[in-house]
């Protein structure tokens, strides 16, 4: 029987032309999106606010962020996540599956790849045939950009 604590789920979602994994335990529920509301004490990297069960929720755009000339599709989708920063919606182009791997397959990015937002990508991960990016949801946005939600007051925790 293998040991839970040396596996990992994760759920891949597509954004741009790759497939980026993240801890399943940080996913609080997926929507489809169906728009935001911008404000204009809004920074920059928060696309608008949504309004779930009477909570205010920030929108930040991953394919915006990571591939600021690619195209948007017409059909995207907003991962509900936890983090220090609050609950924040990540706005996807796909969610694929679930997938569980073994904390052994995860490697170390090459230093060359950590211009990726600094510490977003945490490890290359091979699975199968594919090959995810695994992202750390703390590192989403930086110290700094969790300081100006707290300051906009779009979150509930700085």
């Amino acid at each position: 029987m293998p040991d839970a604590a040396a596996e990992l789920r994760l759920i891949s979602f597509g954004i741009g032309p790759e497939t980026f994994v993240l801890d399943i335990m940080a996913v609080r529920q997926i929507i489809p999106y169906a728009g935001s509301t911008s404000l204009p004490t809004a920074p920059a990297f928060v696309e608008g606010i949504i309004v779930l069960r009477n909570e205010v929720i920030p929108i930040v755009d991953l394919r915006k962020r990571l591939y600021p000339d690619l195209q948007e599709l017409s059909e995207p989708l907003v991962l509900i996540t936890h983090s220090s920063a609050g609950v924040i919606g990540l706005k996807v182009d796909a969610v694929h599956r679930i997938v569980t791997i073994s904390r052994d397959a995860l490697l170390p990015p090459p230093p060359l790849v950590h211009g990726i937002r600094g510490e977003l990508l945490i490890a290359i991960v091979p699975h199968a045939d594919e090959v995810y990016l695994l992202i750390d949801i703390e590192n989403v946005l930086s110290g700094d950009e969790r300081r100006e939600l707290a300051v906009a007051d779009l979150a509930l925790q700085a």
